[in-house]
């Protein structure tokens, strides 16, 4: 089958700003001299309550960082909470940090970024959000206010599989209209990533798992993407192809360092670039479950992948009998639809080898939840940008209930 792009190529490929990416086993050594790098004296290190209290990975990384971490805050939020920012931002203005490090999956890598923006653009109230915030209104008016100060570095530290630590944007909820909002520039982009496998052994397997899952979506998303672009599906497919085998290595054999740094590499190459091609609707779901309902975002994927793949498959040509082979179907002499039901069923086949949820009624979602999640979600710039054209929200509500 032809997975070519079949439209004329011509514009603008834009890389973030980040220097490094350190992996492997023992990697984390290096922070030390990347912070020293950076001008870094006095950094602020964000992470969540878990690590800093019930595991011994807090000093590890300040022992690392060779004296560069002055002070650690651990009362992170899942999804952001502004009120949540606005207290790290204190923490990080009373310690007069000049950098800050994120250890952690998604919650505190966007935290970290949403303390940069707090910082450089001098918020300290709640309302003070708005300013900062991505405005959209479906299709196609869309507001991103730059960021105008200057930006102090950051340097993530990952223990997930979600990718968020390559990105220049923040994801922060609005406690109050319980929306997750984007916050988007490239000064927000960390300066360095290290990615030890040594860090991730005490993240929770099933948390290790689904942000596995948040990856296999940025690969697929990026593959069906309405402006899919040659350097991303070149990673989007590698990185699928590695995700599909090693998550299940990763599940089979917890402790193997190497399938968990095959997984982060994989999980890497699955957003890389990714700024410069549109997502759609999983994504753009996902981002209000997670704000509206608390679902955690690898397992927002879980449970909405599948279905909208379902309901993009006219729109996005062979792309999906693509995905079936990089998962190792055989589709040899089957239709094109036929193919893409097999893409469907590969990835339906991972979340359940990974013993994941697949549904919205098994991570707490009632129908009840589902006129406002897709209001929501129609505020989100990726829905317009869906490979099939979001016509209205109650179209999103059929989606909804189809993954009930």
């Amino acid at each position: 089958m032809n997975y070519s792009i079949n439209r004329s190529l011509a514009g603008v490929f834009k890389f973030l700003p980040i220097d490094e990416v350190h992996y492997g086993v023992g990697s984390v050594r290096g922070l030390g001299a990347t912070l020293a790098a950076h001008g870094v004296e006095r950094a602020l290190l964000i992470t969540g309550r878990t690590l800093a209290t019930k595991t011994p990975l807090v000093e590890k990384v300040r022992e690392a960082a060779q004296g560069r971490i002055a002070e650690v805050f651990c009362d992170t939020i899942q999804h952001v909470h502004r009120a949540s920012v606005l207290r790290a931002a204190e923490a990080a203005r009373d310690l007069g940090a000049d950098g800050i490090v994120s250890f952690g999956g998604g919650t505190p890598n966007d935290t970290g970024k949403a303390v940069v923006l707090a910082l450089a653009e001098n918020i300290r109230t709640r309302d003070a959000f708005d300013a900062a915030r991505v405005r959209f209104t479906y299709p196609s008016d869309i507001v991103v206010p730059p960021m105008k100060g200057n930006a102090v570095p950051m340097v993530a530290v990952s223990t997930t599989l979600s990718g968020g630590e390559f990105t220049h944007f923040s994801g922060i909820t609005d406690e109050i209209r319980k929306v997750k909002d984007l916050y988007i520039d490239p000064k927000l982009t960390a300066r360095a990533v290290f990615l030890d496998p040594e860090l991730t052994l005490h993240t929770p397997l099933w948390l290790w798992l689904s942000t596995g899952m948040r990856a296999v979506d940025h690969c697929i998303e990026a593959l069906c993407s309405t402006n899919a672009h040659p350097f991303t599906d070149a990673l989007a497919a590698h990185a699928l192809s590695a995700l599909s085998q090693r998550l299940r290595d990763c599940k089979n054999s917890p402790r193997d360092l190497q399938a968990r740094t095959q997984a982060h590499i994989a999980a890497w190459m699955s957003i890389c670039g990714i700024a410069n091609v549109n997502l759609g609707l999983s994504h753009g779901i996902g981002h209000q479950l997670g704000a509206r309902n608390n679902v955690p975002h690898g397992v927002t994927s879980c449970v909405m992948m599948v279905h909208t793949m379902a309901y993009n498959a006219g729109h996005i040509g062979a792309r999906q009998a693509q995905i079936a082979e990089l998962m190792g179907r055989n589709i040899k002499g089957l239709s094109e639809a036929a193919a893409a039901a097999e893409g469907r069923a590969a990835v339906a086949q991972l979340v359940t080898d990974l013993e994941l949820p697949a549904r919205l009624r098994d991570v707490g979602v009632t129908p009840g939840d589902f006129t406002a999640i897709a209001q929501d979600a129609m505020e989100d710039l990726v829905v317009a940008t869906n490979p099939r054209p979001v016509g209205s929200a109650s179209e999103i509500v059929a989606l909804l209930e189809s993954a009930y």
